[in-house]
Protein backbone atom coordinates (compact mmCIF):
# COMPACT_ATOMS: atom_id res chain seq x y z
CA UNK A 1 0.00 0.00 0.00
CA UNK A 2 1.51 3.31 -0.85
CA UNK A 3 -0.37 5.44 1.81
CA UNK A 4 -3.39 8.35 1.16
CA UNK A 5 -3.18 9.60 -2.27
CA UNK A 6 -5.12 12.82 -3.65
CA UNK A 7 -5.72 12.15 -7.82
CA UNK A 8 -6.50 15.27 -9.29
CA UNK A 9 -8.73 14.88 -12.63
CA UNK A 10 -9.94 16.75 -15.35
CA UNK A 11 -9.76 14.01 -17.77
CA UNK A 12 -12.93 12.24 -19.11
CA UNK A 13 -13.50 8.81 -20.09
CA UNK A 14 -15.84 8.18 -23.35
CA UNK A 15 -18.11 5.71 -23.91
CA UNK A 16 -17.75 5.99 -27.33
CA UNK A 17 -14.96 2.76 -28.27
CA UNK A 18 -14.07 4.58 -30.76
CA UNK A 19 -12.21 6.69 -28.41
CA UNK A 20 -9.03 5.69 -26.91
CA UNK A 21 -7.99 9.25 -25.02
CA UNK A 22 -7.09 9.05 -21.64
CA UNK A 23 -7.43 5.08 -21.33
CA UNK A 24 -4.36 4.63 -20.47
CA UNK A 25 -3.96 7.15 -17.78
CA UNK A 26 -7.41 4.91 -16.27
CA UNK A 27 -7.29 5.19 -12.88
CA UNK A 28 -8.00 1.38 -12.83
CA UNK A 29 -4.70 1.19 -14.83
CA UNK A 30 -2.84 3.30 -12.11
CA UNK A 31 -3.71 2.31 -8.65
CA UNK A 32 -4.17 -1.17 -6.77
CA UNK A 33 -7.25 -2.13 -4.75
CA UNK A 34 -4.76 -1.53 -1.63
CA UNK A 35 -4.13 2.48 -2.62
CA UNK A 36 -6.52 4.53 -0.50
CA UNK A 37 -7.19 6.75 -3.39
CA UNK A 38 -9.59 10.22 -2.96
CA UNK A 39 -10.33 11.87 -5.90
CA UNK A 40 -11.06 15.34 -6.94
CA UNK A 41 -12.57 15.94 -10.57
CA UNK A 42 -14.69 18.55 -12.16
CA UNK A 43 -17.54 17.90 -14.14
CA UNK A 44 -15.65 16.93 -17.55
CA UNK A 45 -13.29 14.50 -15.42
CA UNK A 46 -16.32 13.31 -13.38
CA UNK A 47 -16.57 10.29 -16.46
CA UNK A 48 -12.42 9.69 -15.99
CA UNK A 49 -12.95 8.55 -11.85
CA UNK A 50 -14.17 4.78 -11.47
CA UNK A 51 -17.91 4.07 -10.73
CA UNK A 52 -17.38 2.57 -7.51
CA UNK A 53 -14.97 4.93 -6.03
CA UNK A 54 -15.78 5.88 -2.32
CA UNK A 55 -13.50 9.47 -1.85
CA UNK A 56 -15.22 11.31 -4.70
CA UNK A 57 -15.45 15.27 -4.26
CA UNK A 58 -16.71 17.27 -7.54
CA UNK A 59 -15.48 21.41 -8.14
CA UNK A 60 -17.02 23.63 -10.11
CA UNK A 61 -13.62 25.15 -11.28
CA UNK A 62 -10.05 23.89 -10.89
CA UNK A 63 -9.47 27.68 -11.77
CA UNK A 64 -11.13 28.63 -8.96
CA UNK A 65 -8.51 28.30 -6.35
CA UNK A 66 -10.37 29.40 -3.24
CA UNK A 67 -12.96 27.17 -3.72
CA UNK A 68 -10.65 24.37 -4.27
CA UNK A 69 -8.81 24.79 -1.40
CA UNK A 70 -12.30 25.00 0.60
CA UNK A 71 -12.85 21.74 -0.50
CA UNK A 72 -9.70 19.94 -0.24
CA UNK A 73 -9.54 21.96 3.39
CA UNK A 74 -12.92 19.77 4.64
CA UNK A 75 -11.34 17.15 2.79
CA UNK A 76 -8.19 16.67 4.92
CA UNK A 77 -9.99 17.67 7.77
CA UNK A 78 -12.07 14.90 7.17
CA UNK A 79 -10.25 12.00 5.79
CA UNK A 80 -7.12 12.48 7.18
CA UNK A 81 -3.60 14.14 5.57
CA UNK A 82 -2.29 13.13 1.99
CA UNK A 83 0.92 11.34 1.27
CA UNK A 84 0.70 12.11 -2.76
CA UNK A 85 -0.79 14.59 -4.94
CA UNK A 86 -1.43 13.54 -8.22
CA UNK A 87 -2.38 15.25 -11.26
CA UNK A 88 -1.61 14.42 -14.98
CA UNK A 89 -3.01 17.66 -16.85
CA UNK A 90 -0.31 20.36 -17.56
CA UNK A 91 -3.10 22.87 -16.02
CA UNK A 92 -3.40 20.83 -13.13
CA UNK A 93 0.45 21.14 -12.77
CA UNK A 94 0.03 24.58 -10.44
CA UNK A 95 -2.53 23.31 -8.57
CA UNK A 96 -0.83 20.11 -7.31
CA UNK A 97 2.33 22.41 -6.79
CA UNK A 98 0.10 25.03 -4.15
CA UNK A 99 -1.57 21.89 -2.62
CA UNK A 100 1.32 20.39 -1.44
CA UNK A 101 3.47 23.40 -0.02
CA UNK A 102 -0.08 24.25 1.60
CA UNK A 103 -0.33 20.27 3.37
CA UNK A 104 3.17 19.51 3.63
CA UNK A 105 3.19 16.69 1.28
CA UNK A 106 6.62 15.59 -0.64
CA UNK A 107 7.06 16.49 -4.56
CA UNK A 108 7.34 19.88 -6.59
CA UNK A 109 5.81 22.19 -5.00
CA UNK A 110 5.74 26.26 -7.19
CA UNK A 111 9.22 27.11 -7.67
CA UNK A 112 10.01 24.01 -8.81
CA UNK A 113 6.82 23.76 -11.20
CA UNK A 114 7.65 27.29 -12.59
CA UNK A 115 10.47 26.33 -14.14
CA UNK A 116 8.52 23.74 -16.15
CA UNK A 117 4.87 26.15 -16.74
CA UNK A 118 6.62 29.99 -16.90
CA UNK A 119 8.48 29.91 -20.39
CA UNK A 120 10.59 32.69 -19.26
CA UNK A 121 11.97 30.86 -16.05
CA UNK A 122 12.74 27.80 -18.15
CA UNK A 123 14.86 29.59 -20.41
CA UNK A 124 16.46 31.89 -17.99
CA UNK A 125 17.43 28.64 -16.03
CA UNK A 126 18.51 26.95 -19.13
CA UNK A 127 20.57 30.05 -20.41
CA UNK A 128 22.43 29.94 -16.98
CA UNK A 129 23.33 26.55 -17.60
CA UNK A 130 25.13 27.37 -21.27
CA UNK A 131 22.15 25.83 -23.24
CA UNK A 132 20.88 27.57 -26.60
CA UNK A 133 17.39 28.98 -26.16
CA UNK A 134 15.57 31.49 -27.70
CA UNK A 135 16.00 35.10 -26.82
CA UNK A 136 13.50 36.25 -25.16
CA UNK A 137 12.51 39.04 -22.85
CA UNK A 138 8.77 39.43 -20.73
CA UNK A 139 6.19 41.73 -22.26
CA UNK A 140 5.66 44.95 -20.00
CA UNK A 141 4.97 47.58 -22.52
CA UNK A 142 4.91 48.53 -26.17
CA UNK A 143 7.47 50.46 -26.74
CA UNK A 144 9.48 47.88 -24.88
CA UNK A 145 7.94 44.57 -26.71
CA UNK A 146 8.64 46.59 -30.46
CA UNK A 147 12.28 47.54 -29.03
CA UNK A 148 13.27 43.52 -28.26
CA UNK A 149 11.20 42.37 -31.93
CA UNK A 150 13.62 44.99 -33.35
CA UNK A 151 16.88 43.50 -32.16
CA UNK A 152 15.58 39.60 -32.63
CA UNK A 153 14.69 40.51 -36.12
CA UNK A 154 10.94 39.53 -38.10
CA UNK A 155 8.97 37.69 -37.89
CA UNK A 156 8.81 37.15 -34.20
CA UNK A 157 6.93 34.95 -31.40
CA UNK A 158 4.11 36.30 -28.81
CA UNK A 159 2.76 33.77 -26.74
CA UNK A 160 1.59 33.14 -22.96
CA UNK A 161 4.39 32.70 -20.55
CA UNK A 162 2.14 29.65 -19.12
CA UNK A 163 0.40 28.59 -22.17
CA UNK A 164 0.39 24.97 -23.91
CA UNK A 165 -0.69 23.40 -27.01
CA UNK A 166 0.16 27.10 -29.23
CA UNK A 167 -3.28 28.30 -27.84
CA UNK A 168 -2.47 31.56 -27.94
CA UNK A 169 0.42 31.73 -29.67
CA UNK A 170 1.21 34.96 -32.93
CA UNK A 171 3.74 34.65 -35.38
CA UNK A 172 4.38 38.74 -36.00
CA UNK A 173 5.82 39.47 -39.36
CA UNK A 174 5.93 43.29 -38.75
CA UNK A 175 6.21 46.44 -36.26
CA UNK A 176 2.39 47.09 -37.93
CA UNK A 177 1.15 43.53 -36.95
CA UNK A 178 2.78 43.49 -33.44
CA UNK A 179 1.48 47.12 -32.85
CA UNK A 180 -2.24 45.72 -33.73
CA UNK A 181 -1.34 42.46 -31.76
CA UNK A 182 -0.19 44.98 -28.46
CA UNK A 183 -3.19 47.27 -28.60
CA UNK A 184 -5.58 44.94 -28.66
CA UNK A 185 -4.76 42.82 -25.61
CA UNK A 186 -3.31 43.17 -22.04
CA UNK A 187 0.55 42.22 -21.83
CA UNK A 188 0.55 40.69 -18.88
CA UNK A 189 1.52 36.73 -18.77
CA UNK A 190 3.02 37.11 -22.56
CA UNK A 191 6.32 36.91 -23.61
CA UNK A 192 8.11 37.85 -27.04
CA UNK A 193 10.75 35.74 -28.13
CA UNK A 194 12.80 35.30 -31.51
CA UNK A 195 11.59 32.72 -34.41
CA UNK A 196 13.68 30.23 -34.82
CA UNK A 197 13.65 28.60 -38.26
CA UNK A 198 14.15 24.52 -38.92
CA UNK A 199 12.31 21.13 -38.12
CA UNK A 200 11.27 20.24 -34.38
CA UNK A 201 11.30 17.30 -32.45
CA UNK A 202 10.44 15.99 -28.88
CA UNK A 203 11.87 13.95 -26.75
CA UNK A 204 9.66 12.10 -24.33
CA UNK A 205 10.14 10.10 -21.19
CA UNK A 206 9.95 9.02 -17.26
CA UNK A 207 12.69 10.40 -14.83
CA UNK A 208 13.32 8.33 -12.07
CA UNK A 209 13.51 9.48 -7.99
CA UNK A 210 17.26 10.55 -8.85
CA UNK A 211 16.64 12.66 -12.42
CA UNK A 212 18.03 9.39 -14.54
CA UNK A 213 15.84 8.65 -17.39
CA UNK A 214 14.03 4.84 -16.95
CA UNK A 215 12.27 5.44 -20.78
CA UNK A 216 13.11 7.62 -22.98
CA UNK A 217 12.17 8.13 -27.20
CA UNK A 218 12.82 10.44 -29.73
CA UNK A 219 10.32 11.93 -32.17
CA UNK A 220 10.00 14.27 -35.44
CA UNK A 221 7.02 16.25 -35.69
CA UNK A 222 5.31 16.38 -39.23
CA UNK A 223 4.15 19.95 -39.44
CA UNK A 224 4.21 22.20 -36.51
CA UNK A 225 1.55 22.81 -33.08
CA UNK A 226 1.68 26.54 -34.53
CA UNK A 227 1.28 25.69 -38.23
CA UNK A 228 -1.74 22.88 -37.31
CA UNK A 229 -3.24 25.93 -35.11
CA UNK A 230 -3.13 29.20 -37.25
CA UNK A 231 -2.52 27.29 -40.78
CA UNK A 232 -5.11 23.91 -40.35
CA UNK A 233 -1.87 21.83 -41.28
CA UNK A 234 -1.94 17.86 -40.47
CA UNK A 235 0.11 17.64 -37.36
CA UNK A 236 2.04 14.43 -36.56
CA UNK A 237 4.99 13.07 -35.33
CA UNK A 238 7.34 9.57 -36.05
CA UNK A 239 9.87 7.95 -33.81
CA UNK A 240 13.43 8.21 -34.81
CA UNK A 241 15.11 5.34 -34.88
CA UNK A 242 18.60 6.77 -35.92
CA UNK A 243 21.08 6.41 -33.20
CA UNK A 244 23.11 9.50 -33.80
CA UNK A 245 20.39 11.41 -33.96
CA UNK A 246 19.02 9.59 -30.74
CA UNK A 247 21.96 10.33 -28.79
CA UNK A 248 22.11 14.16 -29.83
CA UNK A 249 18.48 14.70 -29.05
CA UNK A 250 18.42 12.77 -25.86
CA UNK A 251 21.76 13.89 -24.34
CA UNK A 252 20.77 17.73 -24.57
CA UNK A 253 17.31 16.96 -23.41
CA UNK A 254 19.07 15.20 -19.98
CA UNK A 255 21.04 18.38 -20.15
CA UNK A 256 17.96 20.32 -20.12
CA UNK A 257 16.09 18.21 -17.45
CA UNK A 258 18.80 18.43 -15.25
CA UNK A 259 19.61 21.98 -15.42
CA UNK A 260 16.00 22.25 -14.58
CA UNK A 261 16.30 19.62 -11.34
CA UNK A 262 13.30 17.82 -12.65
CA UNK A 263 12.65 13.95 -11.12
CA UNK A 264 10.53 11.78 -10.50
CA UNK A 265 8.30 12.62 -13.20
CA UNK A 266 7.10 12.35 -16.96
CA UNK A 267 8.40 14.84 -19.58
CA UNK A 268 8.19 16.45 -22.89
CA UNK A 269 10.61 18.04 -24.64
CA UNK A 270 10.42 20.34 -27.77
CA UNK A 271 13.79 21.23 -29.84
CA UNK A 272 14.34 23.12 -32.89
CA UNK A 273 16.93 21.29 -35.57
CA UNK A 274 17.48 24.30 -37.51
CA UNK A 275 20.25 21.66 -39.49
CA UNK A 276 22.98 23.35 -38.07
CA UNK A 277 22.16 23.00 -34.22
CA UNK A 278 19.72 22.27 -31.80
CA UNK A 279 17.98 24.53 -29.92
CA UNK A 280 15.93 24.58 -26.85
CA UNK A 281 11.95 25.43 -27.49
CA UNK A 282 10.15 24.09 -24.36
CA UNK A 283 9.32 21.30 -21.92
CA UNK A 284 6.66 20.38 -19.99
CA UNK A 285 6.92 18.23 -16.50
CA UNK A 286 4.14 15.55 -18.22
CA UNK A 287 3.54 12.86 -20.72
CA UNK A 288 3.39 14.19 -24.20
CA UNK A 289 0.14 15.42 -25.42
CA UNK A 290 -2.02 14.58 -28.89
CA UNK A 291 -1.28 10.44 -29.46
CA UNK A 292 2.09 10.18 -28.78
CA UNK A 293 1.68 8.03 -24.99
CA UNK A 294 -0.46 5.85 -27.30
CA UNK A 295 1.56 5.05 -29.75
CA UNK A 296 4.88 5.16 -27.36
CA UNK A 297 2.16 2.25 -25.78
CA UNK A 298 1.64 0.21 -28.45
CA UNK A 299 5.19 -0.09 -29.80
CA UNK A 300 7.58 -0.18 -26.87
CA UNK A 301 5.44 -1.29 -24.55
CA UNK A 302 5.40 1.20 -21.78
CA UNK A 303 2.48 3.22 -20.44
CA UNK A 304 3.75 6.41 -19.74
CA UNK A 305 1.17 7.30 -17.20
CA UNK A 306 1.71 4.40 -15.36
CA UNK A 307 5.31 4.17 -15.18
CA UNK A 308 5.24 7.65 -13.92
CA UNK A 309 2.88 6.51 -10.77
CA UNK A 310 5.20 3.91 -10.21
CA UNK A 311 8.21 6.01 -9.59
CA UNK A 312 5.74 8.57 -7.77
CA UNK A 313 4.76 5.72 -5.15
CA UNK A 314 8.07 3.75 -5.14
CA UNK A 315 6.78 0.89 -7.29
CA UNK A 316 9.25 -1.69 -8.68
CA UNK A 317 9.66 -0.57 -12.41
CA UNK A 318 9.69 -3.25 -14.97
CA UNK A 319 10.64 -2.26 -18.49
CA UNK A 320 10.20 -3.96 -22.13
CA UNK A 321 12.82 -4.95 -24.59
CA UNK A 322 13.63 -1.95 -26.66
CA UNK A 323 11.63 -2.08 -30.11
CA UNK A 324 15.09 -1.40 -31.53
CA UNK A 325 14.29 -0.43 -35.62
CA UNK A 326 10.60 -0.75 -35.60
CA UNK A 327 9.50 2.82 -35.63
CA UNK A 328 5.68 4.34 -35.06
CA UNK A 329 3.78 7.48 -35.46
CA UNK A 330 0.37 9.19 -36.07
CA UNK A 331 -1.39 11.82 -37.65
CA UNK A 332 -4.15 14.39 -36.99
CA UNK A 333 -6.02 15.97 -39.74
CA UNK A 334 -7.63 18.64 -38.44
CA UNK A 335 -11.58 20.04 -38.89
CA UNK A 336 -12.37 22.15 -41.28
CA UNK A 337 -12.68 25.98 -40.66
CA UNK A 338 -15.40 27.85 -40.03
CA UNK A 339 -17.03 25.24 -36.91
CA UNK A 340 -19.48 23.57 -36.63
CA UNK A 341 -19.81 21.54 -39.96
CA UNK A 342 -21.64 18.02 -40.40
CA UNK A 343 -19.81 15.21 -42.20
CA UNK A 344 -21.08 14.41 -45.35
CA UNK A 345 -17.98 11.84 -46.66
CA UNK A 346 -14.99 10.15 -45.35
CA UNK A 347 -12.54 7.94 -46.87
CA UNK A 348 -11.30 5.88 -43.89
CA UNK A 349 -7.40 4.29 -44.12
CA UNK A 350 -7.25 1.52 -42.01
CA UNK A 351 -6.53 -1.54 -44.24
CA UNK A 352 -5.48 0.73 -46.95
CA UNK A 353 -2.68 2.21 -46.36
CA UNK A 354 -0.01 0.12 -44.66
CA UNK A 355 1.21 0.64 -41.05
CA UNK A 356 -2.19 2.55 -40.01
CA UNK A 357 -3.29 0.15 -37.30
CA UNK A 358 -6.24 2.07 -35.60
CA UNK A 359 -8.05 5.32 -36.77
CA UNK A 360 -10.50 7.56 -35.56
CA UNK A 361 -12.80 8.77 -38.34
CA UNK A 362 -16.02 10.78 -38.00
CA UNK A 363 -19.09 8.91 -38.81
CA UNK A 364 -21.45 10.69 -41.57
CA UNK A 365 -23.93 13.27 -40.11
CA UNK A 366 -21.86 13.59 -37.48
CA UNK A 367 -21.04 17.32 -36.43
CA UNK A 368 -17.33 18.62 -35.61
CA UNK A 369 -17.43 20.98 -33.26
CA UNK A 370 -14.03 23.64 -31.75
CA UNK A 371 -12.72 22.23 -28.58
CA UNK A 372 -9.23 25.09 -28.81
CA UNK A 373 -6.41 23.55 -27.07
CA UNK A 374 -7.12 19.51 -27.29
CA UNK A 375 -5.76 17.17 -30.21
CA UNK A 376 -7.16 14.23 -28.69
CA UNK A 377 -10.07 14.40 -29.79
CA UNK A 378 -13.02 14.29 -33.06
CA UNK A 379 -11.01 15.63 -35.63
CA UNK A 380 -10.96 15.61 -38.77
CA UNK A 381 -9.36 12.56 -38.98
CA UNK A 382 -6.75 10.62 -36.46
CA UNK A 383 -4.64 7.62 -37.66
CA UNK A 384 -1.86 5.59 -35.50
CA UNK A 385 0.87 3.90 -37.23
CA UNK A 386 3.35 0.77 -36.62
CA UNK A 387 4.98 -2.33 -37.62
CA UNK A 388 7.39 -0.16 -39.87
CA UNK A 389 10.83 0.97 -40.16
CA UNK A 390 11.25 4.85 -39.61
CA UNK A 391 11.53 5.51 -43.31
CA UNK A 392 8.26 3.20 -44.01
CA UNK A 393 6.33 5.11 -41.20
CA UNK A 394 7.30 8.50 -42.60
CA UNK A 395 6.36 7.25 -46.26
CA UNK A 396 2.80 5.72 -44.58
CA UNK A 397 2.11 9.03 -42.88
CA UNK A 398 2.85 10.89 -46.21
CA UNK A 399 0.35 8.49 -48.43
CA UNK A 400 -2.36 9.02 -45.65
CA UNK A 401 -1.90 13.11 -45.68
CA UNK A 402 -2.27 12.59 -49.75
CA UNK A 403 -5.27 10.02 -49.32
CA UNK A 404 -7.76 11.35 -47.03
CA UNK A 405 -10.45 13.07 -47.72
CA UNK A 406 -13.08 14.45 -45.31
CA UNK A 407 -16.23 16.55 -47.05
CA UNK A 408 -18.48 18.62 -44.82
CA UNK A 409 -21.07 21.08 -45.09
CA UNK A 410 -22.32 23.64 -42.29
CA UNK A 411 -24.28 22.41 -39.33
CA UNK A 412 -27.73 23.62 -39.19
Amino acid sequence: MSGAILFLNRWPLYADERRWENRLAAPEILFSPADRVTYLCDEGGRSGVPADAERVHVVGDFDDLDGVLQVVDAVVRDEGPFEHIIGFSEFLLDLAATLRERYGIPGPRPEETSRFRDKTVMKETLSRAGIRVPRWASCRTEDQVLAAAEEFGYPVIVKPVRGAGSQGVHKVASPKELRALCAGQSLHDLEIEEFVGGEILHVDGVLDAAGKPLFVCTSRYISTCLDFELLGAPLGSVFQTDPAVRERCEDIAVRCLTALGLRSSAFHLELFDTGEELVFLEVGARVPGADVPYVIHDVHGVNPWRLWVDVLLGRPVHLPVPAGELSGGWLIIPSPRPLPRKVTATTPLLGDVAYVYRELVPRVGEVLVSKPGSYATIQGGRFLFRGGTQEQIEGAVRQACAQYRLTTEPAR
